[in-house]
């Protein structure tokens, strides 16, 4: 495939993410007129912190593969790229995000692979934080949506370097050739995990924020948790653009303690929170993308490619 493709799919994405942003408005414009502004602001500034938190790890993941990339550089990719989000079909982000990095030097294999285990390592830390905290998320509302809590073992076995290998080894076998890329030892996609938990804890609180906005009544301990549930189902069922529709409503499932309309405005609110930061911030990085892709690729391989994990030092992560 092209590397002209992130391109693409980002423009498309624009457009996808500007006609979902006016239904969302369309949906939510009476309620707002009630809210309390300074809360709807908390949640925005939360929101965007969120997403930049979801943004920074991927650099990690990159690492975790064999190659070393700029932090900016690295933001700039995913926001442009995850736009596509919002385009039907579900790979459109990998695909964006993944061109976008080859465009930056990253080999094709390693581009692909940062991003599924970026993917899978920060769902997985939303499991985590939701098993944590699963005494608030059993309570008044539905807990139908709890199933998706017995992927976290089957995702962290996954992501054990074993599989992963053999699946890498399968892919060059079919391929034919061999692939530029290192598989990362089971404690670095581990720590990964564990990167990703401060960006749910501020997707948590952002919606609470919101939820602030149209009821003085409620705990943060009601709202974040199914905040957090709700992302997971709408990444795991059935793809649709950027989950709308299915994370509204799972939210509104989950959370039982919230006056009545109170969880649907706050579900819609929410949303359009989150579409207007990733256009700003797909916006924004188009232009450091411009103003960087005339300079030297920002990406480098580090080490080499398939060393096993015993020959590696401990702190590196890699195979």
């Amino acid at each position: 495939m092209s590397t002209a493709a992130g391109a693409v799919i980002a423009v498309a994405g624009g457009a996808f993410v500007a006609r979902a942003i006016a239904s969302e408005w369309e949906l939510v414009r009476s309620s707002l007129a009630d809210a309390r502004p300074g809360w709807l602001v908390a949640g925005l500034v939360l929101a965007a912190a969120a997403m930049v938190a979801i943004a920074l790890p991927w650099g990690r993941a990159l690492n975790l593969v064999g190659v070393a990339t700029q932090r900016v550089a690295t933001v700039a990719w995913y926001f442009v790229g995850e736009i596509g989000k919002y385009v039907p079909g579900g790979l459109w982000p990998v695909v964006g995000r993944a061109e976008l990095a080859r465009r930056g030097g990253v080999p094709r294999a390693a581009a692909y692979a940062s991003v599924a285990l970026s993917l899978g390592a920060l769902y997985l830390a939303a499991m985590l934080l939701v098993a944590a905290l699963a005494p608030w998320v059993v309570g008044d509302g539905d807990e139908d949506a709890l199933w998706v809590l017995l992927l976290l073992p089957v995702g962290l076995g996954l992501l054990h370097h074993r599989p992963l290998g053999w699946l890498m080894a399968l892919a060059e076998r079919r391929l034919g050739r061999g692939l530029t890329l290192r598989i990362p030892h089971w404690s670095g996609t581990v720590r990964l995990v564990v990167a990703y938990v401060p960006s749910w804890l501020l997707v948590g609180t952002a919606t609470w924020c919101t939820a602030r906005a149209f009821t003085p009544d409620v705990g943060w301990e009601a709202v974040a948790p199914a905040a957090i549930l709700s992302w997971i189902v709408g990444f795991v069922t059935v793809p649709v653009p950027g989950g709308v529709g299915v994370r509204e409503a799972a939210f509104v499932a989950v959370v039982g303690t919230l006056p009545d309309g109170v969880g649907a405005a706050t579900a819609v609110a929410a949303r359009l929170s989150f579409m207007l930061v990733d256009a700003a911030g797909a916006a924004l990085g188009a232009l450091v993308w411009r103003r960087r892709r005339s300079q030297e690729p920002p990406a480098e391989l580090i080490g080499a490619p398939g060393r096993s994990p015993s020959s590696t030092a401990a702190g590196s992560g890699l195979r």
